[in-house]
């Protein structure tokens, strides 16, 4: 559990609602983040994410502090993306140029360095992109959300060695699917 998630928890069921708003700041950048990284549209993310939020503040008030609230949003983050994506993916294509690029922040640039990191970028979101989603949902908590093996299972409401499965198989087919563009480079 996230420090202070508990006592938060008591103030919104106590009848301050404003509570609910800090809870909100607690997990806003990651859920973002973790939707942006399923359907790559920053409208679908922010959607998501909104009935994400929607959805705890309905459960909140009934709400038992035996598990995490992060674990909690996240698995309906990630369900609500799969379904976007899935729904989507039947009525248009969504095309890598689309997406805004990661902002760098380490202040030194080096031309080559970074045409070829956004190309190995682009390569490996759309290998990501094309992952089941068991192993995409995986690969993605542990690589972007850089959540432990334990963290990713409590979301995923599966067990440890189901998530190293998938993590394992994940990296295998991206191993194999970027094998030549790395033997180029």
């Amino acid at each position: 559990m996230v420090k202070g998630e508990v006592e938060l928890i008591q103030e919104f069921q106590s009848g301050k609602n404003e509570a609910f708003d800090r809870i909100q700041e607690l997990f806003q950048t990651r859920a973002l983040s973790l939707a942006y990284y399923w359907t790559g549209q920053r409208e679908d993310a922010l959607d998501i994410v909104q009935e994400a939020f929607i959805r705890l503040y309905r459960v909140l008030p009934s709400w038992k502090p035996r598990a995490s609230l992060f674990t909690w949003l996240y698995r309906v983050i990630v369900n609500l993306a799969h379904d976007r994506v899935r729904r989507l993916s039947r009525e248009r294509k969504v095309d890598l140029a689309d997406c805004p690029e990661p902002v760098e922040n380490n202040g030194h640039r080096n031309p080559g360095r970074t045409i070829l990191g956004k190309e190995a970028g682009e390569m490996v979101a759309r290998a990501v992109a094309v992952l089941p989603p068991k192993q995409k949902s995986v690969f993605i908590l542990r690589h972007y959300q850089h959540l432990s093996i334990k963290e990713i299972a409590g979301i995923q409401g599966t067990s440890l060695g189901a998530v190293k499965a998938n993590l394992f198989q994940a990296l295998q087919k991206l191993r194999a699917e970027l094998k030549e563009y790395y033997e180029q480079n």
